[in-house]
């Protein structure tokens, strides 16, 4: 969790130092809340959660790809989510090996990836 601390205070302060003189700060200073405010709901998803709490926290939904059914429910150990707010906004989340073949609100979270930009065309 350090790390992640680290690492998004690095990329706050690297976007400071990259941004002109002549900016607009007041456009550039809500742009860096905001990412910040994103960072942090994404801090919130923690190794020894479960999937209930995640959907709990009604910031993610499930990335389930176009080949993929709304209605398929089936264990998968590794998942990707989207942040509500922005679809660009993803994390990997990986859940603990299941003896069962559908997902379960038990299903415990074992890691969890950086939030990363994903601007891919969608088809």
């Amino acid at each position: 969790m350090k790390n992640i601390t680290i690492i998004l205070s690095a990329i706050i302060l690297l976007g400071w130092a990259a941004m002109p003189a002549r900016a607009d700060t007041t456009n550039d200073t809500e742009f860096v809340r905001r990412l910040v405010e994103v960072f942090k709901d994404c801090q919130k998803i923690k190794p020894g959660m479960t999937r209930a709490e995640l959907v709990q926290l009604q910031m993610f939904d499930e990335d389930r790809g176009p080949l993929q059914a709304r209605d398929d429910h089936s264990f998968k150990q590794h998942m990707t989510f989207q942040y509500r707010s922005c679809s660009l906004i993803e994390i990997d989340v990986d859940f603990a090996a299941s003896d069962s073949k559908d997902e379960r609100p038990t299903d415990i979270i074992t890691g969890i990836s950086m939030p990363c930009i994903d601007a891919r065309p969608r088809r």
